[in-house]
């Protein structure tokens, strides 16, 4: 709604610490968010060697994951996570990880 976005849009001037883009929160577009993100980090922090994204039902330990990372030699690029190889999309659309055709 409209008074939501001014409500960011206020949290965002004040803070600096908001990053929205022109579609809807959902799971659908989880996708559309990661890239969001990746994008962003890599314009405003090329620097960085590490990258993490979790949700907010995660569980991150920060000393083992900094350990491990601290113990790596520089890798180029590094992905740590889950990869579902072969996995067809949902395309119920009454399952909770609907994936339309679109």
């Amino acid at each position: 709604t409209a008074a939501e976005q001014a409500t960011l849009r206020s949290e965002a001037l004040r803070h600096g610490d908001l990053l929205q883009g022109p579609f809807a929160d959902a799971y659908a577009n989880l996708t559309r968010k990661t890239l969001l993100l990746l994008r962003w980090a890599a314009a405003r922090c090329p620097a960085a060697p590490f990258l993490l994204k979790a949700d907010d039902d995660v569980f991150v330990n920060l000393p083992a994951l900094t350990s491990y990372l601290a113990a790596l030699p520089r890798p180029r690029r590094l992905y740590l996570g889950r990869v579902h190889w072969w996995v067809r999309p949902e395309r119920d659309p009454r399952g909770r990880h609907h994936v339309p055709v679109s």
